[in-house]
């Protein structure tokens, strides 16, 4: 039985730096966005960041840091309670593909 929850844990360890590394993988992109970007960022839900960093273009590679900054940038055109409707609209009538 010991064994058999301590391969659960690992399993659960393993899906977790997996999730975990590809969202951390956004974190290089913080560098390269600007104090406005980044402000508009943090003001999307999570689920909203999470599609944002996770995002790719419509031949499948994933989006650039600069494509990133690009929607952020329009994005901060918005009031914040427009951004996720605006975003959304952004991901499925663009230049990204869905998954």
């Amino acid at each position: 039985m010991k064994l058999l929850l301590l391969a659960g844990v690992m399993s659960l360890s393993m899906v977790g730096a997996i999730v975990g590394g590809s969202v951390a993988g956004a974190d290089d992109c913080d560098a390269k966005l600007t104090a406005d970007e980044r402000a508009t960022f943090a003001s999307l839900t999570p689920a909203d960041q999470k599609a944002l960093v996770t995002m790719k273009n419509k031949d499948g590679s994933p989006a650039t840091c600069e494509l990133r900054g690009g929607v952020l940038d329009m994005l901060g055109h918005y009031s914040a309670d427009q951004r996720p409707t605006a975003l959304h609209y952004l991901m499925r009538n663009t230049f990204v593909k869905q998954n």
